[in-house]
């Protein structure tokens, strides 16, 4: 569904209503996956119909920490979150459990992928740091977490704490034993970020990547149930077309 916020629209989209067939059933948009690099080209374009004569923008993932500030296209971006100003393009990420995450500011707008190494290692942060730089203040700052891999999926195991621990994340706030399974809150984790930087205004989904298999890719999921291709579903924010 399209949502508007201001000056800006944003979807989150599903893995439905593209054109893909068996285990990338749809709207599978990423073109590293062995998909049909044809099938992929004409995902991406129905999610650009939603975003009419914008370009889309995509950056090579590498679950890290990096944003890069886009003024123009002159290279392959190696970063998990983007922000700009630009009104003749739309930001995007793709995401199979990872937190998408879109932030609106009165003068940039930007979009993260955000897993949990990312989260760990600062990438958070280091997107309110860019909007600040790109004048934007804190309390301007819109956020909104799309579906992602919540508790009740997320089971991790011991070595998970001393990960925790090595970037000083307090284990006991964001992990539950039950069942002699642990589970990790990676929306709390998220939230507990948000406060702590001073952001007020965020929304974050209730919706869960691994339980909802028939409308969202979950690598999780294909993990557990033995599939070796899983596709990615696309997240898009851009200015409103006048």
């Amino acid at each position: 569904m399209m949502n508007f916020f201001g000056k800006y629209k944003f979807c989150f989209f599903n893995r439905n209503g593209g054109v893909s067939s068996k285990e990338f059933k749809s709207l599978n948009c990423s073109i590293s996956s062995s998909d049909s690099k044809e099938n992929v080209k004409k995902n991406l374009n129905i999610a650009k119909e939603n975003f009419k004569s914008k370009e889309i923008l995509l950056m090579n993932q590498i679950h890290s920490n990096k944003i890069y500030f886009f003024k123009k296209a002159d290279k392959t971006i190696n970063a998990d979150g983007i922000i700009s100003r630009n009104p003749n393009i739309a930001l995007g990420v793709l995401t199979a459990d990872c937190a998408p995450i879109i932030i609106l500011g009165k003068k940039n707008f930007g979009i993260i992928h955000a897993g949990w190494r990312g989260a760990f290692s600062g990438i958070i942060e280091n997107s309110v740091n860019q909007f600040t730089r790109q004048g934007d203040s804190i309390d301007s700052l819109n956020f909104f977490v799309g579906p992602h891999l919540k508790k009740k999926s997320f089971e991790v195991k011991k070595d998970f704490l001393t990960i925790m621990k090595r970037y000083e994340i307090c284990p006991k706030k964001f992990l539950e034993e039950k069942n002699n399974k642990i589970f990790f809150d990676f929306s709390e984790l998220i939230k507990s970020k948000f406060k702590k930087l001073g952001v007020e205004n965020f929304h974050i989904s209730n919706e869960d990547t691994f339980s909802n298999p028939k409308k969202f890719f979950s690598y999780r999921y294909y993990c557990k149930k033995g599939i070796k291709n899983c596709g990615r579903q696309i997240s898009l924010v851009g200015i409103k077309d006048n």
